[in-house]
Order: C-alpha cells, then structure tokens, then sequence
C-alpha cells in the first residue's frame, strides 16, 4: 500500500509518498501544471494526478491520505476529526470544471413531488 498526504507550501503544494510503515519515501512541490518529481517533464504525473482529488475533496492539509495503488482514502491514525468544509475561497481556488463539480456535489436535489411522477410497478 502507497500512501499520499498534501500540505500547502506557500503557492505550491507538497505532497508526500509513505511506506507501509509511515516512512517518508519522496517529497515534491507541484501545482496542477507543474511537479518537481523525475516526471514533471512529461504531460502529467501521479502527483498532478492527485492533486485535484486532494483539492476537490478539501483534504489538503488533513489527516487524509490517497491510497494510489486502490484509489481511494485512508483517514491517518492520530486523527479522528472530520476535515474542515470548504471556504467559498478555497472553491474558487479548485483548478477548471472542480468548482462546477463541487458545487453540483454539495446540491440537495429533492425528489419530484408531482403525483404524476409515481410509477407502478408490477
């Protein structure tokens, strides 16, 4: 298992690969066009990969980790606490089309309540 934490670093972001036992194994500044890892030359890497689901989700700077290798998010152990909501500044700060999908996330849709709507099922 690979895990990934982000912490802000001024205008960049940090984020930090761990071993299975919490060691850290490589650290780079990136931002969503730019990484300093080995493949920051190429069109993307992992950690720009990352960085709009860090973002997207307002796990930047949390407890929070990105299991790579599964997909999904591991809460670290020392913490409990769920991660703060987002400011409408760090909404507008989400990279083009996150803002959107956001906003979209955090939407209550209410059910129809036409009574036209009900279907029968036999």
């Amino acid at each position: 298992m690979t895990l990934y934490n982000c912490k802000h670093s001024g205008d960049q972001y940090r984020i930090t690969k761990f071993d299975e036992a919490m060691n850290t194994e490589s650290s780079y500044l990136c931002t969503t066009d730019a990484c300093q890892c080995p493949a920051g030359v190429r069109p993307t890497c992992r950690h720009r990969d990352m960085l709009p689901k860090f973002l997207h989700r307002g796990y930047v700077g949390t407890e929070f980790f990105f299991d790579y290798d599964r997909g999904g998010w591991v809460q670290g152990e020392d913490s409990f606490a769920e991660p703060e909501p987002m400011t409408a500044e760090d909404i507008e700060a989400l990279p083009n089309g996150l803002e959107k999908d956001h906003q979209h996330e955090m939407q209550v849709i209410e059910p129809p309540s036409s009574p036209f709507m009900k279907r029968r099922f036999l």
